[in-house]
């Protein structure tokens, strides 16, 4: 009995020694990488050191050191992170070899999206290899520029009851019926229609949606009798444009990115034109427009389509300056 418990103190033993002599130090990483430093610098009132509130179309300088002690860095990365966006990284040579060790400039940035934005800076050895980053950021804060409203329904005109909201603003969202429009015109920017059109094959027939500003010279849909509504709002739209999805999600992130989009486009329609469904108000496309206030924004229309009982409506999503 003694004899067999001894045998297996020795494997025990045995084993213990082999697991030391096959283990192999590795530096742990939170102590590494600490050769290099970086300090971003107070030297302008626009300058960021570490968090700052600004607003849209503010300069911001990310004026900043980067030292390392026993390497010399060929390059650096400027990262920037927004939301769940995948980071966008830029990098830039130093091409001066007596600025290896320690490197210094400006980065200077016009601000044109709402909400925080971090951006980090590290530095790549000759074989472009991440050598450190001075475990620092820092993050600028853009206060809000736009309102957005999402997933909003306009139904299309019942002409019997007269009761589906039809009519909408644009500065709240909020959706009026022929009923109750009377009283809200001051805050209606555009109804909507449809009618049948043709498409491209002359043998089908489908319908084409539009919208129409209260204040149109002549109204496109007479059997909702408008002309006494006052006052009227005096909104300009753009033809309904196709394939919009990204520039609204990813392209209009500002007040000042909203109106880049817009004056790009022609906004002088007091109703739209479309003549085919593809053309008018459909899935995928969207309208710019120009309020009487002077706000630029954006209408996406992401549904077209019939509800649970049958009623055809289309589901909206607006971004509109403050």
């Amino acid at each position: 009995m003694k004899t067999k418990n001894i045998h297996k103190l020795f494997l025990i033993m045995l084993g213990v020694l082999l697991f030391a002599s096959c283990k192999k130090e590795s530096e742990n990483i939170f102590t590494m990488f600490t050769d290099v430093t970086v300090t971003y610098n107070n030297s302008d009132p626009r300058c960021i050191t570490d968090y700052k509130v600004v607003n849209d179309k503010d300069e911001v300088w990310i004026d900043f050191t980067i030292n390392s002690a026993s390497e010399d860095m060929y390059s650096y990365t400027v990262e920037k992170s927004s939301g769940a966006q995948t980071p966008e990284r830029i990098i830039y040579t130093i091409n001066d070899p007596t600025k290896r060790r320690s490197f210094s400039d400006v980065i200077k940035l016009v601000m044109n999206r709402d909400g925080k934005t971090t951006y980090r800076i590290y530095a790549l050895n000759q074989k472009g290899i991440f050598i450190g980053d001075g475990k620092k950021s820092v993050t600028i804060d853009v206060n809000p520029s736009y309102m957005i409203y999402a997933n909003r329904e306009i139904y299309l005109p019942d002409t019997a009851a007269k009761s589906l909201p039809s009519f909408f603003s644009l500065n709240d969202a909020t959706s009026f019926n022929y009923t109750n429009g009377a009283t809200n015109s001051a805050k209606i920017d555009f109804g909507v229609y449809r009618k049948l059109a043709s498409n491209s094959t002359p043998t089908a027939i489908s319908y084409t949606y539009n919208l129409y500003s209260p204040s149109v010279a002549v109204n496109p849909l007479t059997v909702y009798d408008i002309s006494a509504w006052t006052p009227k709002r005096t909104t300009k739209f753009s033809a309904p444009i196709t394939g919009q999805a990204a520039a609204f999600l990813t392209g209009a992130v500002s007040g000042s990115t909203i109106e880049t989009l817009a004056k790009a486009r022609t906004i002088n329609l007091d109703a739209t034109a479309g003549t085919t469904l593809a053309n008018g108000l459909f899935s995928g496309s969207a309208v710019f427009f120009l309020t009487p206030e002077g706000k630029y924004g954006i209408m996406y229309i992401s549904v077209v389509a019939l509800d649970i009982l049958r009623r055809p409506y289309m589901n909206v999503s607006i971004k509109v300056q403050r």
